[in-house]
């Protein structure tokens, strides 16, 4: 019987527990496996408390590992970003479902418990051993995992258990699985990120472990995330205190009570803290210098030291950057990547034209207001001519420099010489590769992001993972953004310390006009037109427009971590996903001059582009869009063919029905401590219902 809860606890759960009761225990089982150390027993010094610590880092952090492009394609699925085969899951009604099996996954969680109970009572008694500072570091550490570990339960479930302690599997888990409302768990969090931070170095092993500023960043952001939330989600059922809260009717919230609004501002005041904390402790050094190319063969790196922020082996070297993920090819297995690989060949993901066009020119303008000097999307470059700097380095155009190593410009010139074709002295990204037999290795919508690209061809070798280039799990930036976010919405105003963030950031992205201008020239009649194509779905929250200076520094965000995977959290917190009804998302303008490029002719000289809608189509019709529709491509089969449109219920995971079965005093899943979110049925497999 433990196994069978055991197995609820890590995620999995076997049919076979269904209708049996969770009361007795093997006193056998109960003993220790003879090939285990228990933390009682093992950590006596400080070393051996990090050791723990640092293997939960690939639990709580993103990682570029795996046959993808990594961190560059976490995007996708939203506005941002497309990949091959959509997101069907969250804008389709039918692929989403509630699981007939699936476990609460909270052995992390419990044996950060028992790391954290045990020696903290150690340290205590003076029984562990080492510096005092480096004691705290890794307790730090504990208590900083601890709180991401639930960060990440909020997020997905909202309203979740608060189990600090270790759990007794056969007693206590009806009993510990009653839901806490959302703002209690959040609260928590917070708690254990304050026990972090005081604990935490400031200095510690070139930021590759978790730091105090790492930390106060972090904590900017879970604040931030739960003032927004609750803000943006009030009377929907998903916020503690609505009238049809789920919660609501549990026996043991008959006492709970929430001011609403205060919840609010006590998340915003502890998200403007911490932000500010880190900011004032990290200014923004690193500069764009404005060169958009290497222009050099064999100039790597070195030529854009904003650029190089994002595709380097050593991030230690950016103050920017508060916390990162060091790779090494040399150890065995190889610690490395494939992230410049994937990107080099299209990765089978690209940015939007509702991302593309939402980047401001330098002057300031949006695209469309009058005097922008806007240069139209016939092709890439055009599309990036004056335009905000971090859309010209990070997204390749015609021009950009694709391979810029010798050896490949050699081979190249080879077979033009055959081919009785001028040499080149660099090979250029030209066009995107959107028709491709490996259909791994494409362009999605024509935007190929270079943000995350290293020339170097010793980061591409295609086989093996060669790419070391570190991975940024948080920096500074956000912390400034999360400061302007979170004061404009307590204030209602930008203050000096806001605005001094926000000019910094647009000076180094090459805008030099001032905020207002910005403001000024944003026409939300526009920007929250849903009848728009690739209209900016954070335009809107609880399917409302929001203001232009809101909105503005949603743009702002949007433009500075395009391609770093943070969009779909934004959408969620903000309810910006109410009014996305058949949302077709595009690429690039294809039909206007992008389609005569000579390589969507195959060698034989017959055109690689078939546009019928057929199963053997290749672009969407002219007669739909001139702008790529890569989710209308074929008609037959295709489930995404009417866009996307998302449903309510989908704000929040859905338990699975076992799992509210086993954690229900009378096992009626009706009657459950773990009551389902709401729109979801409490029923296998069940759909939706809004």
């Amino acid at each position: 019987m433990k196994k069978i809860i055991s197995d609820i606890l890590k995620g999995g759960l076997p049919l076979l527990c269904l209708g049996m009761t969770v009361t007795s225990c093997d006193d056998f089982l109960d003993r220790k496996p003879l090939d285990e150390v228990s933390p009682s027993e093992y950590f006596k010094t400080a070393d051996q408390l990090g050791t723990f610590t640092i293997k939960y880092y690939t639990n709580i952090f993103p990682n570029n590992s795996g046959w993808f492009g990594g961190v560059a394609t976490f995007d996708n699925g939203t506005d941002n970003q497309a990949a091959r085969d959509g997101n069907s899951g969250m804008y389709l009604q039918d692929q989403w479902k509630v699981p007939t099996s699936k476990g609460l996954d909270v052995y992390a969680i419990r044996d950060v418990d028992k790391f954290i109970n045990e020696n903290e009572a150690k340290i205590a008694k003076e029984e562990v051993t080492g510096t005092p500072e480096l004691i705290n570091q890794y307790m730090g550490e504990a208590y900083f995992i601890r709180a991401m570990l639930y960060f990440d339960k909020l997020k997905t479930y909202g309203d979740f258990p608060i189990m600090l302690n270790e759990l007794n599997i056969d007693k206590d888990l009806v009993e510990a699985s009653k839901r806490q409302p959302r703002n209690l768990v959040a609260r928590q969090i917070l708690s254990d990120m304050d026990k972090a931070i005081d604990k935490l170095q400031v200095t510690i092993a070139n930021k590759v472990r978790i730091n105090k500023n790492a930390a106060l960043a972090m904590k900017s952001r879970m604040a931030l995330y739960e003032a927004t939330f609750e803000k943006y989600h009030r009377g929907t059922g998903r916020v503690p205190g609505d009238a049809n809260w789920p919660g609501k009717s549990k026996e043991w919230n008959k006492n709970f009570t929430i001011n609403q609004d205060d919840e609010v501002n006590f998340f915003l005041d502890q998200a403007i803290d911490a932000a500010k904390k880190v900011c004032d402790a990290v200014p923004l050094t690193t500069q764009n210098n404005h060169v958009m190319n290497p222009g050099t063969v064999g100039h790597y790196n070195g030529w854009n030291p904003y650029y190089d922020m994002f595709a380097s082996p050593d991030l230690s070297k950016y103050p920017e950057v508060l916390l990162w993920r060091q790779f090494n090819s040399n150890l065995t297995p190889s610690l490395a990547h494939l992230t410049s690989n994937k990107l080099r060949g299209g990765a089978a993901t690209g940015w939007t034209r509702g991302l593309v066009e939402s980047f401001l020119m330098k002057n300031g303008l949006p695209i469309y207001a009058s005097g922008s000097g806007y240069h139209g999307d016939t092709t890439i470059d055009l599309t990036k001519t004056d335009r905000d700097e971090r859309l010209q380095l990070f997204v390749f155009g015609e021009s950009n420099d694709l391979d810029i190593d010798q050896k490949s410009i050699d081979l190249i010139n080879k077979q033009r010489v055959k081919e009785g074709k001028p040499t080149i002295t660099k090979l250029l990204f030209d066009a995107a590769t959107l028709f491709a037999t490996d259909q791994a290795s494409r362009d999605v919508t024509g935007y190929r992001q270079r943000k995350f690209y290293n020339y170097d061809p010793a980061m591409q070798l295609g086989q093996t993972f060669s790419d070391v280039d570190g991975q940024i799990i948080i920096r500074v930036e956000e912390a400034m953004l999360n400061y302007i976010e979170a004061s404009y919405l307590r204030t209602g105003s930008l203050d000096a310390t806001a605005t001094g963030y926000w000019t910094a950031l647009r000076a180094r992205a090459g805008i030099t006009a001032p905020i207002s201008t910005t403001i000024a020239a944003t026409d939300m009649s526009k920007e929250a037109d849903v009848n728009r194509p690739s209209y900016d779905w954070a335009a809107f929250s609880a399917g409302h427009p929001v203001d232009a200076t809101l909105y503005s520094i949603r743009r702002e965000r949007r433009s500075e971590f395009a391609g770093e995977g943070l969009r779909e959290d934004d959408l969620i917190r903000w309810a910006a996903l109410d009014q996305v009804k058949n949302y077709q998302i595009e690429g690039v303008n294809f039909w206007d001059q992008i389609y005569q490029n000579p390589s969507f002719v195959n060698d034989k000289g017959v055109s690689l582009i078939i546009a019928d809608g057929g199963a053997k189509a290749t672009m969407s019709a002219k007669t739909l869009s001139k702008y790529v529709r890569p989710y209308q491509i074929q008609k037959t089969n295709n489930i995404l063919y009417d866009g996307y449109t998302f449903y309510q219920a989908h704000y929040l995971s859905p338990f699975s029905y076992q799992e509210m079965q086993l954690c229900s005093p009378d096992r009626n899943a009706e009657n459950s401590n773990l009551y389902q979110n709401i729109y979801w049925p409490v029923e296998a497999n069940g759909e939706a219902i809004k």
